[in-house]
């Protein structure tokens, strides 16, 4: 496990030991050697509305520029562009532990440097990741699109994250088991 005390992207204390950055939504620690990848990759059915994880999933090298600061770690994004080719068919709606000021630069380079369309984003104002996604869900998916958790298909990096929507009856996974 790796623990930072300081975010390695915006100085901030981390005090609290929290996962995530309240500022600026960098992984502060990561805990490796969980995650089981599937042998055999799934499908995406078109049908599905993708929410759709920035950091650690739509992002390929995040765990490589995760020291950069900002604007040059939006810069330096790579994306998996296996998962934008399966998704780019599908409704999708960012939402990210990244902060709010950073969105109009990230969407900017997501457009410049893929085929994926974000219909909507929802972005971090100072919570922690499974409980920004919730309220984002709550406040603005569930409310526009409906709640019949059938509709959705969510792509997520963290694990907390994806029990969260587990518990909407959302069906959640990492980008490994389809790519």
């Amino acid at each position: 496990m790796i623990e930072y005390n300081t975010c390695p992207a915006c100085q901030t204390e981390n005090r609290a030991k929290e996962k995530y950055c309240l500022n600026c939504g960098q992984k502060l620690i990561e805990e490796t050697g969980k995650e089981i990848i599937l042998k055999d990759k799934l499908p995406i059915p078109k049908d599905k509305i993708i929410l759709l994880d920035l950091n650690y999933t739509l992002i390929s090298n995040s765990w490589k520029i995760r020291h950069d600061r900002l604007p040059q770690k939006i810069y330096n994004r790579q994306y998996e562009h296996e998962l934008v080719n399966k998704i780019k068919d599908n409704y999708v709606i960012l939402i990210t532990a990244s902060p709010y000021y950073t969105s109009f630069d990230s969407l900017k380079h997501i457009e410049e440097n893929t085929d994926l369309k974000i219909e909507e984003s929802y972005w971090n104002f100072g919570k922690r990741p499974p409980e920004l996604k919730r309220y984002w869900l709550e406040k603005a998916v569930l409310p526009t699109h409906g709640d019949d958790p059938n509709k959705y298909l969510a792509i997520e990096s963290n694990e907390d994250t994806r029990e969260m929507y587990k518990r909407f009856g959302i069906e959640a996974r990492s980008k490994r088991d389809f790519i």
